[in-house]
């Protein structure tokens, strides 16, 4: 890679940073209706708040749940569906390190950015933990089916604790362990084999959960997510043309770019309230803490609300941001988050990523159609101020400052096609690179426990006649989540 460091796309930024004033100019912009910034911005980790955050609900509110099966009935269209905010939380929990201080206090495993699904599984390879398996390689679940396994003081015995952030990510965590329990019974029948007399069947299990979740990536998350040319250049048939991550390149982390920028769209996308069932709405603070929202315990979710035909909308991906994000417990203000993480990381600016890509990588640029040249509707995005402000962006942008989250954000919001609901091509390219390295980078390791690779197109196909899918080549996240024993919306 034409860059300095290894952890970096573009090497480190030479341009002067913003100073705190301006900090304080984009937070107040892209929240504009958060609390002030206070002085002090870290926070000690105490054990006492972080459990008194997530008490434990009372059985009786968990037994009081009931589905009521109202949806709205506005069809999504081309608008992204709200799980695909998650979907991509979840993916980030896979393969980027904790970034905050607080966040991984008492996890021992190894991130990588490889997406093998070792935040559902414990570890990369071999034989997994008892610790959220039983003798048979089924995951243990939770007595209620949506909630994961606690320790006697309530926290969550998960291998990534960082999907217990927030109670939708959870029960996304939860339902992917079901479907690798659904896959092992397909393989071993109602009783499998022991796992540490013959782990054959659950490494099968294991490597075809990944491979569907591959899929489903790939077809549905990055296709919507990604500006179309970018996806077509990394992902439709073999790629012959010049990328920014090589398949034998020495990484153990995800770039800096991916992890403290690009791949942070996903703060914009967060509603300030969520229907989980029926017509109960839940603010973001009773999500994040898990706990009741007037007076109602978090159910278990009916997943038709988050994806297919008539699921809700995500927040439109731009540089306005929920207020609820502007508090949210132990990380604080997400946007002055952001913003510092890529200063202190050294982040190349705007100009400066853009400047490297067209001279280092002209045919990925080209194909792209990335250019030097910005857009007039990106320069539009940047000077719009809800609160009247000065332009904050806009001037950082003239002086070859600007920091690279807000442009992503901005980038997106300015989209000709479907704005607000798809990533510009700065961020597409960053992101698309980094997930064909972690995709392409898992497959070897999942078949490194086999002898003769399991056939998973035989597998897909049986999968999808059970749960009534014709076209396997057009499964979705809706068609595994609201079918069959996925389905929240029958308990």
């Amino acid at each position: 890679m034409h860059v300095r460091d290894r952890d970096y796309l573009f090497g480190r930024s030479t341009r002067k940073v913003p100073t705190e004033a301006e900090i304080v100019e984009m937070v107040e912009a892209i929240i504009p209706w958060s609390e002030p910034l206070p002085a002090d911005r870290e926070e000690p980790f105490s054990t006492a708040k972080m459990k008194s955050l997530f008490p434990e609900p009372e059985v009786s509110q968990l037994n009081s749940v009931k589905g009521v099966e109202i949806k709205p009935q506005i069809p999504l269209g081309d608008k992204l569906p709200a799980g695909f905010t998650y979907w991509g939380q979840w993916i980030a929990h896979d393969i980027i390190t904790p970034t905050h201080p607080l966040q991984n206090h008492y996890s021992s495993r190894q991130v990588t950015p490889i997406l093998n699904l070792d935040s559902l599984y414990g570890c990369a390879q071999g034989l997994p933990s008892h610790i959220f398996f039983d003798e048979y390689g089924m995951f243990k679940l939770a007595d209620n089916g949506w909630d994961c396994l606690r320790d006697c003081g309530g926290a969550p015995l998960l291998p990534e604790p960082r999907n217990n952030d927030n109670a939708i990510i959870l029960q996304f965590h939860v339902q992917w362990q079901r479907v690798h329990n659904r896959i092992l019974r397909m393989l071993g029948g109602a009783t499998p084999p022991f796992l540490h007399a013959d782990p054959t069947v659950f490494y099968t299990a294991r490597y075809f959960t990944t491979c569907l979740f591959h899929q489903l990536v790939l077809n549905e998350w990055l296709p919507a997510i990604l500006d179309k040319a970018v996806y077509k250049y990394y992902f439709s048939g073999t790629l012959n043309g010049s990328v920014l991550m090589q398949p034998d390149c020495d990484v153990d982390r995800v770039p800096f770019e991916f992890s403290h920028a690009a791949f942070r769209f996903g703060h914009s996308m967060v509603r300030e309230t969520y229907k989980l069932r029926g017509n109960d709405s839940f603010n973001l603070h009773a999500l994040l803490t898990h706990q009741p929202f007037k007076g109602k315990a978090i159910p278990p979710i009916d997943w038709g609300l988050f994806f297919g035909e008539f699921a809700q909308e995500i927040q439109p991906i731009n540089l306005i941001i929920v207020a609820g994000m502007g508090n949210i417990p132990i990380a604080r203000n997400i946007a002055e988050r952001n913003i510092s993480a890529g200063i202190k990381a050294s982040l190349a600016t705007v100009h400066e990523c853009k400047y490297r890509l067209c001279t280092y990588y002209p045919e990925l640029a080209r194909a792209a159609g990335l250019t030097l040249h910005e857009e007039e509707a990106v320069l539009e995005e940047l000077k719009i101020d809800p609160m009247q402000q000065s332009a904050s962006f806009y001037r950082l942008y003239q002086d070859e400052r600007l920091p690279l989250w807000p442009y992503i954000l901005a980038e997106a919001g300015a989209q000709e096609d479907n704005p607000g609901h798809r990533l510009g091509k700065l961020g597409s390219i960053i992101i698309a690179d980094v997930m064909k390295f972690a995709i392409d980078q898992a497959a070897p390791e999942s078949r490194a426990s086999f002898s003769e690779v399991p056939d998973y197109g035989a597998f897909l196909h049986t999968f999808c006649s059970d749960i009534g899918v014709s076209d396997q080549s057009r499964l979705t996240m809706a068609d595994l989540l609201t079918t069959g024993e996925n389905n929240n919306e029958r308990r």
